[in-house]
């Protein structure tokens, strides 16, 4: 997908790739995680066009509280193309409890953007690292860390059935 836009080229319909090939295995999964940077490119704007709904990780710093806002800029552009509102959700991310700038960020997301923030956070946890450097997924080399925990209630949040992911 990180070559999308140099094998395409000028090529009409290549913001719909991912929807189209996803829609060969719909019946084959419940849920699709698509991974993306933070960068408005040929692969964000697929994603975007593919997704029923949107999370959004912001790591609880006032830095990333631009890029979401560059972030949502871009989702309300789609959400025109769409003739629809995309539903979103924020999850924040590396939050350090320690520091008053991550205590201060945190409660600017919820200020912000209200329900459309999860009430806990993935804190830092240097599991994550160290995972990454062996290859593992930090549930599998730390099953009982904080961040383990922290995605597995998020998990089960969002696979809850009377959660509804707001249109903001």
């Amino acid at each position: 997908m990180a070559t999308l836009d140099r094998q395409l080229g000028a090529q009409q319909g290549k913001g719909l790739v991912i929807r189209k090939t996803l829609s060969f295995f719909k019946d084959r999964f419940k849920h699709v995680l698509i991974d993306c940077p933070p960068m408005l490119g040929v692969l964000m704007i697929n994603a975007l066009a593919a997704c029923d709904k949107l999370i959004i990780p912001v790591q609880t710093e006032f830095l990333s509280l631009k890029g979401l806002e560059h972030m949502l800029h871009t989702v309300s552009m789609i959400n025109h193309s769409r003739r629809s509102a995309l539903p979103y959700f924020i999850v924040p991310t590396m939050h350090d409890g320690r520091t008053k700038a991550a205590i201060d960020c945190l409660a600017e997301l919820h200020k912000r953007y209200g329900d459309n923030v999860w009430q806990s956070f993935v804190p830092v946890d240097i599991g994550f690292r160290e995972a990454s450097k062996l290859g593992l997924p930090l549930p599998e080399m730390s099953p009982d860390s904080a961040g383990t925990r922290a995605y597995k209630q998020l998990l089960n949040m969002l696979n809850e059935p009377e959660v509804n992911v707001s249109n903001g």
